[in-house]
């Protein structure tokens, strides 16, 4: 399956933070005939192993969960009350098309509408004066559609190509890194291992690095890298807050909010960015965060890097890249893990 193509099927299934069971199964069956060993452990994160038990361990962790909300009330006039999960901002809200998870699979479509002006100014963009109409005409209507205090939903506005080389989704932010890591196992099937892979999907990213945090701990990498999108190059905002640029290749990060990454870890990615054949650039610092604060935190420390695919729009209803930024970071992480990760010495004494 080509890679944008997986890409797609995986941006299909909603899965916001602390409900990433619909994408942890699709992503298991998708890895059942290519991983050694699977595990779903107690924080909902789901691991797939190549040569367990072999050391060292390489940990390569992509978060599953998504930005959403959450139903917070029910009114009596059938419209719900909402609150975001994770970093959704309030001005992207009106007018925006909702999808709601009900427990039997299937899901509750809805709408953020705003006010026209022949009825006045709208007030200024706040979760509170937002009101989820999912068309029930009173509380017992909207109940029976199986509306209640909990259900979560994700923003959608569609998904697809756009031009020769671009693909927009809502959730780029992270199918992306998901979908590096479900293609470089069917790559590495068969492949002699002299060491351990461990293909971490994580939970509860946008919510504080939740599902990384206890994961790391659990599998004990000896080295990790995460695969992640990162903010693109926005139209209209000048250079000095421009993170990544779509069209320049997979982003290196040296530092964010949650880590300085180790220049040995840097100058690695790179090298094999250089033996691959592809363009890469220095994601600049410090804007964002993602699993590899935690991970490299987790016990005694684990040497962590990151990769990211640059993304515009993210945290919105649509997101999107070139799809040629996504083949050269997979050409990238494939080269890096067989041949430039650079183990550290686990018994380097003073």
């Amino acid at each position: 399956m080509k890679l944008i193509n997986l890409l797609s099927q995986l941006c299909r299934v909603p899965a916001p933070s602390g409900r990433e069971q619909r994408l942890r199964l699709l992503i298991k069956s998708m890895l059942a005939k290519t991983a050694h060993s699977i595990h779903e452990d107690r924080s909902g994160n789901l691991q797939a192993w190549l040569n367990p038990g072999a050391s060292p361990c390489l940990m390569l962790d992509a978060h599953m969960d998504e930005v959403g909300l959450m139903v917070q009330d029910i009114e009596e006039n059938g419209c719900l009350r909402i609150v975001p999960i994770g970093g959704l901002e309030a001005r992207l809200m009106p007018g925006t098309r909702v999808l709601l998870q009900l427990a039997d699979g299937q899901d509750l479509p809805g709408i953020v509408g705003a006010a026209p002006p022949h009825v006045g100014k709208s007030d200024e963009p706040a979760w509170d004066n937002f009101l989820l109409d999912i068309g029930a005409t009173n509380k017992v209507e909207a109940q029976t559609l199986n509306a209640e205090i909990g259900l979560c939903g994700v923003l959608d506005a569609g998904q697809g190509i756009l031009g020769a080389d671009s693909f927009y989704a809502r959730n780029l932010d992270n199918r992306v890194g998901c979908a590096l890591l479900v293609w470089l196992a069917g790559q590495l099937a068969g492949t002699q291992l002299s060491y351990s892979i461990c293909f971490n999907f994580s939970t509860g990213e946008e919510v504080g690095l939740r599902g990384a945090t206890t994961a790391a701990y659990h599998i004990n990498p000896d080295l990790a890298l995460v695969l992640e999108a990162t903010v693109g190059d926005t139209p209209g905002l000048p250079a000095a807050r421009q993170p990544s640029y779509l069209g320049q290749g997979p982003a290196i990060t040296i530092m964010d909010r949650g880590q300085i990454v180790p220049l040995a870890l840097v100058h690695s990615l790179e090298a094999a960015a250089k033996k691959a054949k592809v363009q890469c650039q220095r994601k600049r610092p410090p804007s964002g965060g993602n699993d590899g604060g935690a991970i490299a935190l987790s016990r005694s420390g684990v040497p962590t890097a990151s990769l990211s695919v640059p993304c515009r729009y993210i945290h919105s209803p649509v997101a999107l890249l070139r799809i040629s930024d996504l083949e050269a970071t997979a050409k990238l992480l494939k080269q890096w893990v067989l041949h430039h990760r650079p183990w550290p010495n686990m018994e380097k004494t003073i």
